[in-house]
């Protein structure tokens, strides 16, 4: 089945996605996110550079919307709701139901499960709305 993606809006959707992160980890659940992980805002610095994880992270979302516009395509969805029916979906069946697992297994609280994967399920709501209606 051929299809065509609509690469702007593709990367649109994956620079939304850098800001959703942005935001929910850095003004939204900062004190929760660094508690629940066992880290101090200083050795987070000390690891990659704010520019080497946000391009990783850019790296990442763009695979993502792909990946995520070729399954709309695919199925025929032309709509924002759809788009973002197909991203919780996409949270519940792959995201959640893998990292939950993990995150028993390594001790992780419930509140970091929700904090971490709750940025993944709000990027994938945009992400499927913007990619749902614009095609």
């Amino acid at each position: 089945m051929k299809t065509s993606i609509n690469y702007f809006a593709v990367i649109v959707a994956a620079l939304a996605c850098l800001a959703i992160s942005y935001v929910w980890f850095t003004i939204l659940f900062r004190a929760p996110y660094l508690e629940g992980l066992g880290k101090t805002s200083e050795q987070l610095n000390r690891g990659p550079s704010v520019l080497e994880a946000s391009a990783m992270q850019v790296a990442g979302n763009i695979v993502m919307a792909v990946a995520l516009a070729w399954l709309i395509k695919n199925l025929g969805y032309q709509t924002a709701l759809q788009g973002m029916q197909l991203g919780a979906v996409i949270w519940l069946g792959f995201v959640a139901a893998v990292i939950g697992p993990l995150y028993a297994y390594q001790a992780f609280s419930l509140q970091f499960f929700f904090i971490t994967t709750g940025a993944v399920l709000v990027s994938l709501l945009v992400m499927g709305a913007i990619l749902g209606a614009w095609h």
